[in-house]
Order: C-alpha cells, then sequence, then structure tokens
C-alpha cells in the first residue's frame, strides 16, 4: 500500500506512505489521484491534509522506475504528473500540506498545489532535478516564491529551509515534529466549520483567480458571491451578523 487514508471529523487525510523517502513511482501517483478523487466526491469530507510517513514528506518521482521506463520506451510516472496536479489544483475541498520532512522536486510540486503549507522545522524544499539529468517544479515553486529564488533553485539544485520558506512568507510555520500535523488539522477544523457551499465556492474562486488580472478576477469573485447570496444559509448567516451588531 502507497497511500493512506482516513476521514474523522469532516476531515480527510491522505498519507504518502512509499518509505524511506516516499518516492513517487506510478502506483503510488494513481493512488493519490484515486484518494483525491474519493474525498473530494465524499460529502462527509469538508478539507483534507496531506503528509508522508517517516522522515520524508517525498523526495519526489522514483528516479529508478523512471529511468526504467525510458530506456524500455515505456511512459514512466511523469507521465501521471498532469492529472496528479490536475487532482490537486482543481478539487472542490481544500487541501493542507503538512510537510513533515524533505518536500524535493514533484515532492515540492504536490506542496505547492495545496492550498495552505505548514511544515517541520526540519524540513527543506529544493528542485534538485537538474543534478540527475530531469528537469521540471519551476512553475510550482513560483507559486510559493519569487523569480530569483526560483531560479537559483532551478538551475543548481539549491534548497531552502523551512525556516526561510516562513520567513520569505512561502508556508504558515516550522515546527517541531510532532506539532506539524496537530497545527495543520486545527486549520483543517476551522475550515470544516465553515458553510461547506461557501468553503466550495472560495475554493473555486481561488484556482481561477491566480492566472486573471485584477478586474476580471474580482468579477469572478463576484459571481461566485451572488450565486452564495442566494443560498437561505448565506442570507441566515448575513442577518446574524446584523442583528448581532444591532
Amino acid at each position: 500500500m502507497t497511500i493512506e487514508q482516513h476521514i474523522s471529523d469532516h476531515v480527510g487525510t491522505i498519507i504518502l506512505a512509499r518509505p524511506p523517502v516516499n518516492a513517487l513511482n506510478a502506483e503510488m501517483m494513481r493512488a493519490l489521484i484515486a484518494a483525491l478523487a474519493d474525498m473530494d466526491a465524499n460529502a462527509d469530507v469538508r478539507a483534507i491534509i496531506i503528509t508522508g510517513k517517516g522522515r520524508c514528506f517525498s523526495a519526489g518521482v522514483d528516479l529508478k522506475e523512471h529511468l526504467h521506463a525510458l530506456e524500455s520506451d515505456g511512459d514512466g510516472p511523469i507521465a501521471l504528473g498532469a492529472e496528479l496536479y490536475q487532482a490537486l489544483l482543481g478539487g472542490r475541498k481544500p487541501t493542507i500540506a503538512a510537510i513533515n520532512g524533505a518536500a524535493l522536486g514533484a515532492g515540492l510540486g504536490i506542496a505547492a498545489s495545496c492550498c495552505i503549507l505548514v511544515a517541520s522545522e526540519k524540513a527543506v524544499f529544493g528542485l534538485p532535478e537538474i543534478k540527475v539529468g530531469m528537469l521540471g517544479g519551476a512553475r510550482h515553486a513560483m507559486r510559493l516564491l519569487g523569480h530569483s529564488a526560483v531560479n537559483r533553485m532551478l538551475l543548481t539544485g539549491h534548497q531552502l529551509t523551512a525556516q526561510e520558506m516562513v520567513r520569505r512568507g512561502a508556508i504558515e510555520a516550522a515546527l517541531p515534529d510532532d506539532e506539524v500535523t496537530p497545527y495543520a488539522r486545527r486549520i483543517a477544523q476551522e475550515i470544516a466549520a465553515q458553510d461547506p457551499r461557501a468553503v466550495e465556492l472560495a475554493r473555486a474562486g481561488l484556482a481561477q483567480v491566480e492566472d486573471l488580472g485584477v478586474l476580471d478576477g474580482y468579477r469572478l469573485e463576484m459571481q461566485a458571491a451572488s450565486e452564495l447570496a442566494r443560498a437561505p444559509e448565506a442570507r441566515d448567516a448575513m442577518r446574524r451578523f446584523v442583528e448581532k451588531r444591532r
């Protein structure tokens, strides 16, 4: 089993479980795509935590399997990359990366595709592909970091510590190992306590406005706000706020 998953109190947890470094082979990527789809379709799940088993979040694509695919003219794990990132970026449920250790290459891609990121203080982040005859991950890193940092990571394999990622505003917190998942779970439960329809519309809007200009993004969000306002639950929330103010 390369993926473990469970649901508790409206929070789904997906664990990358292929120790020692949770390298992503094709089997694991298919299992992760399926787990994301299952939780996205489950009405009881309102937020999803993704973490790794052991000392590493994920060291990226399984290089041994990738090389074998190249030498046998087959499809290696990277052929599933676009489908995996679509499942992460296009899902209806907010995702929280609880980064328990190194997030490298495709591991960084998975983390960067989540909505909220928290990490162990021992975690490191990087794109080491250039050192092993591969490329990729820059566009994902651009969601977290600026121009110079991404270029340095991609062109040299330079890694950043969790503390540096916090300083740059790329992740929420760098914590002791035993505090990472509880911290992520508190955020997930805070999301789960909100109106599910409002969260779903906000999540969809956030997924789309990233590639839009300011005005186009605002118009899209206002369309979502208008749709939400037609729901009785949203109007009840407005009334409660107004009556409390009175």
